[in-house]
């Protein structure tokens, strides 16, 4: 197992605030990962679609971290490392950014490191469909797995309400579109819809270089 945070910071997105966070994240990157306080794996990005719809222009950030154990996220978490770095860019946010963490089955290097990146979340209705909806993404695995597609799923540790969530990684646009259009794919998607709310978006990523533990 491994234990999975997606951070989706709330930056501000007019054009003078994104010029500047792009001049100084990197910067704000190497406060946030050097000294190294837990980090396996690293990825940030933008999304590119939300539910099938264009939403670049919004400028929303992700990043994914992989964390060697649930210690170090709580650790950092209250660390002044991490309030160092906010304090950086915090004339450029627009409230406090969203930290979610995941039990993931493995780390999401393989699926983050992929040409096309998609992440679907399921916001569950009741506690008992938890396991159902690992069953979903377990037979959602095994389907896009014959297309050399990877995938890293699991449920959340620190959210108030239920969510499932996992990260696709899609070989190239003809494995997404095919794929996402398979009858088997679609079948897994819909019992998970029938658990609970969907949200599915697409992101480029890129690895962030991490200063080893």
């Amino acid at each position: 197992m491994a234990i999975t945070e997606f951070l989706f910071p709330a930056l501000k997105n007019d054009k003078a605030s994104v010029e500047m966070i792009t001049r100084i994240a990197p910067i704000f990157r190497k406060k946030l990962t050097h000294p190294n306080p837990g980090f396996l794996q690293g990825f940030r990005g933008f999304v590119v679609t939300e539910n099938g719809k264009d939403v670049r222009e919004d400028f929303r950030e992700i990043v994914i971290f992989e964390w060697d154990k649930m210690d170090s996220f709580h650790h950092f978490v209250k660390s002044d490392q991490l309030k160092d770095a906010v304090s950086s860019i915090k004339h450029l946010m627009n409230g406090p950014p969203t930290l979610q963490l995941f039990d993931t089955n493995v780390g999401p290097k393989d699926a983050a490191s992929s040409p096309i990146v998609e992440i679907i979340q399921a916001r569950i209705s009741k506690p008992d469909h938890i396991d159902a909806s690992l069953k979903a993404w377990e037979k959602l695995s095994g389907h896009v797995a014959e297309r050399q597609t990877t995938v890293t799923y699991g449920k959340s540790l620190n959210l108030e309400n239920y969510v499932v969530a996992g990260i696709i990684g899609w070989q190239g646009l003809k494995e997404y579109s095919e794929g996402s259009q398979d009858e088997r794919f679609l079948e897994a998607l819909d019992s998970l819809k029938s658990l609970g709310e969907i949200s599915r978006i697409t992101v480029e990523v890129e690895a962030i270089e991490l200063e080893p533990l």
